[in-house]
């Protein structure tokens, strides 16, 4: 009978020896963590101009433009001694930054047929219209007292190459006069208002200036 209590004993310690042995072999903890929706989304540029002007009464209309929309300000009917701007505002309406460039074409047209015979030769607004530009404020084409030769437009347009970060806006403001005395205006290149001859003013008579630019914003 000790006999077969032994062995049974025995038995019980095998099988809880392996049972150990199994649970030691294939038994454990876990944990489980996630990392779900992991999410890629490019960034944006979008410029959006706008424009604005001023001239005067009645000789001017401006085209405000915007997102996707061209804008600009025609003049008509000016004059010597008239004045006027022209104001684009760019803003970077993405989330990246950018650079901001430009691509301008300034042409001058002259219309000799009206243009009486007495004026003291051909001339264009190019040498006879005064203008000056500000970027945030600060002049980079002439000066808060004194208009360039329209001519200089372009090459300073063209060389623009701004940082415009994000929501960032930058401002341009062409601000344009023609002198009350035009070849005074042409010979000083002051374009003031002294010693007018009216007779001179007609060589400028019905001749033409436009501005085309074309704006690009570049992820900086």
């Amino acid at each position: 009978m000790k006999r077969k209590i032994r062995l049974s004993a025995l038995l019980a310690v095998a099988v809880l020896m392996l049972a150990l042995l199994i649970g030691g072999l294939y038994g454990y903890f876990d944990d489980t963590e996630t990392s779900i929706g992991n999410v890629f989304t490019a960034g944006t540029l979008n410029l959006v101009p706008t424009t604005a002007g001023s001239g005067p009464a009645g000789k001017y209309v401006v085209t405000p433009g915007g997102d996707g929309v061209n804008g600009n300000v025609v003049f008509t009917r000016v004059a010597p001694g008239n004045s006027g701007s022209i104001t684009w505002t760019l803003l970077n309406n993405g989330d990246l930054d950018g650079n901001l460039t430009m691509a301008s074409t300034v042409t001058f047209a002259e219309n000799g047929s009206n243009e009486p015979e007495t004026a003291a030769g051909a001339g264009l607004l190019d040498a006879y219209m005064g203008v000056r530009l500000t970027r945030g404020g600060v002049y980079i084409l002439g000066s808060a007292t004194n208009y360039v030769p329209f001519s200089g437009l372009e090459a300073v347009l063209d060389a623009q190459n701004q940082a415009l970060a994000a929501s960032g806006t930058m401002t341009y403001v062409l601000e344009w006069k023609i002198a009350a005395d035009v070849m005074g205006a042409g010979v000083d290149g002051l374009f003031g208002t002294a010693d007018d001859v009216v007779v001179n003013d007609n060589i400028i008579q019905s001749d033409q200036a436009t501005i085309d630019i074309t704006f690009t914003l570049t992820q900086a």
